[in-house]
Order: C-alpha cells, then structure tokens, then sequence
C-alpha cells in the first residue's frame, strides 16, 4: 500500500489495492496520538467500504485514549458545521468525494470547521511513518457514543441564514439529483422546508452510485437536465457523493459552472460586506474577476482545493469564495464548503428578484472554456511539470505572464491556460478559457501537445 498518503484533500484512494484496513487503524492511531485526547465526531459518507472503514478508523482512534462519537451517513459540511457548533475536537469524514465507487478516503476537519491545513496533514503522516503511537492502557481506551441530530441541527441552522418567508411565498418547483450520496438525507427535506415542491431522482443511498456517476458535470447530469425541462422547473440541484458540491440547472436546463455562480453570489454579498475580497482557485474564469471588479471587489486566487480557499479567506477576512467544481464557502456561517446555503441563496435571490435562475445567470457572462486530462503515472508528474516550466511558455506564444500558484498557469494575449497535476488521480490537468470557442480549442490542442510530447520524453 504504497504512494503518497495525502492529495489535495485528505487521503484518497482505491480500496484494496491502494487502502486497506490496516492503513485506516493506523491513521486512526495517528491521528488520536496527534490530538491527545477529546472526542472525534466521526461520518461516513454511501460508500459500500465507509462503516468497515469506520470501523477500523476508530478502533485506531480508541485505542490511544481518545473518544469518538458516530454520527452515521451525513454529508461532509454537516460533519463541519457540527464539529463547531457541538464543540468537538476534531471531524473525520470517510469519503472519497466525487470519486468513483471503488476509492475510498478520509478528510480530517479542525474544531473551527476549517479542514486541516497542509502542516497538520504533513504532522499526522509524520506521526503515521513513524509508528509512534501512543497506546492507552486497558482502562483508559476511549469511549465510542452516537450523535443523530446533526442534519436537523444543520437545517435549522440553514433556515436560519436565508429568507424562508420570501422563499415559501413562491412554491418553487425543484429537482433534486444527490446521486445516490449522502445529499440524500439532507438536501430534500431542506427545500421541502422551504416551501418547495421537491422531485428527488437518485434519491436513494447507494454506494455503487448506480444513478451516475458520482462527480455532477453536463456529461453526468442528463436526467437531471431533461427531468427540469420536461416538468417545467425553476430549478436543478446536483451533488457528488459527500455532498460538499453542489451544480445547478437553470429552467431551461443549462448547467451553470460553478464559477459564474460564486459571481453571483459574491456580487450580491459585496453590495452589503465592509470586506471586498472574494477568494477563488486558480482555475476559476476571469468572469469572475470581472464580475467582482464591477461590484467595488477584489479577487485574490489560491492552489485548487477547498482548504487552500477557506485559508486564504480567513487570512484576508473575505466576504465570500468558492471553486468552479461547484464549491461555496459563506464565512458569516463557517469555513466548509457549503452547498445547502448556496442553494437556499440562491432560490432567495429568485424570490427576491422575481427572476428565474436563468435571468439571473443571464448577468453573469460566459466564456468558452474547455478543460482534458492526460494520464500520467502520479511517480512521473514532478519531473513532467518541471520539464513544463520551459517547454509551454514556449509551446504557447503570446506569454504575458507565468503564474505558478498551483501547476503552471499562462496568461495570454487572449485567454489562459493551467496545467497541474491532479492530486486525486494519476493523471495531470488542463484547462483553457478564451473569448471564442475556435481560440479556445487552439489554446487546448497546443498545450496537449506541448505536454504529451514532455510525458513522452520523460
């Protein structure tokens, strides 16, 4: 069971070959003997290793003295917010987020709903390298209790935090997609609550994810999109398997990338916030920017992952950020991401602004952008982004300026590309955005080109 332990967030892995049980007893060791006592909230998200998992995670965790409480199937920023609000030490969610059934994998979260930093990641694989476990003697192991109001503490709390009256006063017609996720036990009753009426397709919890795929894109969204136009909704609302993501469908089934929708969102928060600083990745469109720029903000880009976002919002007390993946973080509640506010957010702004989701959307422009993947062995992916640093400034042409926040970024005199290695997958990214859709996919082919001919050559 070889491989680096952590990627962009927490371990993430395919059962059996790359994770086993012993590696989930040990990481529970590590990380009781990181913490040293306190009790972890522990949940899962479908997936059909999660509870044996789980179970080995805390008899690891037990076994150095400290407590664990269960809180069962919830999604990921459930498990965040209650970790806060019920004063726990530590989170651990066992999930493999978007990725395909056969992963499996463990995000750690800190007491002040932020997931642990880089530092604390690379202490706890430390402490797991070494061995160095404590161990509680025979009297002193931890205790194991349940928790089973977290979801209901989470939407009253979400209720709270948006206009429901407005919202109620509208009886919106909404399709619900949690893919068969941990959404399932969550986003349904929230927008019934709100007055709404709610259709749910992969509503069920199943860890094969026989509905979709797990990760909600176009390509993966098709029921979704025809289910929305067919019975005339006002909205679409998708989720990947621990729910920290959420997609949306307009009324006439356009899927929204996630980055024009923190735009929305961020305008709006802008015209009340005394901060003016929106956080977003490095691979977010410069609609963004744009956007934010014409509100009286400013928008400041970190290394891709949610963690890297909620850091730097915290560091410079941004009013809002968020990932085009489909990840929101509001810092007024917490610092997850939080795709059930964003959802509430955004049936309040049609409430409020009598326009559909489309309208809305319709303020925030759009520029093609196009995005590919190139498989390379994740022992190959240093020395291939090293050979990039010359080779595709090179490749591109036109080269304004060479950003290296996270991978290789480009920006040129028309559009920009990134290419960085995916820190889930074996494989390296890129994605390309540009006025038009021919500049676009020139943009695309080149830098394919450039770095197939470097993956070739290393």
């Amino acid at each position: 069971m070889g491989g680096k332990l952590f990627g962009t967030t927490g371990v993430r892995k395919i059962y059996g070959t790359e994770f086993d049980l012993e590696m989930a007893v040990n990481l529970g060791k590590a990380l009781g003997t990181y913490l040293k006592e306190g009790t972890i909230l522990m949940a899962r998200d479908a997936r059909t290793t999660g509870r044996m998992v789980a179970d080995a995670l805390t008899a690891g965790i037990v076994s150095t003295g400290v407590n664990v409480t269960r809180a069962g199937i919830i999604p990921t920023p459930t498990l965040a917010y209650s970790v806060d609000v019920f004063g726990y030490t530590a989170g651990v969610m066992i999930t493999a987020s978007h990725n395909p059934p056969e992963y499996t994998g463990i995000k750690f979260w800190g007491g002040d709903t932020m997931g642990f930093t880089p530092e604390m990641e690379r202490e706890l694989e430390r402490i797991y390298i070494s061995k160095e476990y404590l161990i509680a003697e025979w009297d002193s192991i931890g205790n194991v209790n349940s928790l089973e109001t977290a979801v209901d503490q989470h939407i009253a709390a979400l209720l709270e935090r948006c206009d429901h009256d407005a919202i109620r006063s509208k009886t919106f017609r909404v399709i619900v997609d949690p893919g068969n996720g941990a959404a399932c036990v969550l986003t349904p009753y929230l927008i019934q609550k709100l007055g709404c009426k709610v259709v749910t397709i992969n509503g069920q919890l199943d860890g094969h994810f026989p509905g979709r795929k797990s990760e909600p894109e176009e390509e993966s969204l098709g029921d979704l999109i025809r289910m929305v136009k067919e019975t005339n909704a006002d909205l679409g609302i998708a989720h990947d398997g621990d729910s920290d993501r959420v997609v949306f469908v307009t009324e006439s089934g356009e899927v929204v990338r996630g980055d024009r929708t923190i735009a929305l969102f961020a305008v709006d928060a802008l015209r009340e916030s005394v901060s003016k600083t929106v956080v977003t990745t490095v691979d977010s469109s410069k609609v963004l920017d744009e956007a934010v720029e014409r509100a009286g903000g400013n928008t400041v880009r970190t290394p891709v992952g949610d963690i890297q976002v909620a850091m730097k919002i915290k560091e410079v007390e941004g009013v809002h950020g968020g990932e085009a993946c489909g990840v929101f973080l509001f810092p007024e509640f917490h610092l997850a991401p939080e795709p059930f506010l964003a959802s509430c957010k955004v049936l309040e702004l049609m409430a409020k602004t009598g326009k559909s989701f489309g309208q809305l959307m319709g303020d925030i422009p759009i520029y093609p952008l196009m995005k590919t993947k190139i498989s390379v062995p994740n022992e190959k992916k240093a020395s291939v982004m090293k050979a990039l640093t010359d080779a595709l400034p090179e490749a591109m042409g036109d080269v304004n300026e060479v950003i290296t926040v996270d991978g290789l970024g480009i920006s040129l005199d028309q559009g920009w590309v990134l290419v960085r290695p995916s820190g889930t997958e074996p494989v390296i990214r890129i994605t390309c955005e540009a006025p038009s859709q021919e500049i676009v996919q020139r943009i695309l082919d080149t830098a394919k080109e450039a770095v197939l001919k470097v993956v070739n050559a290393v």
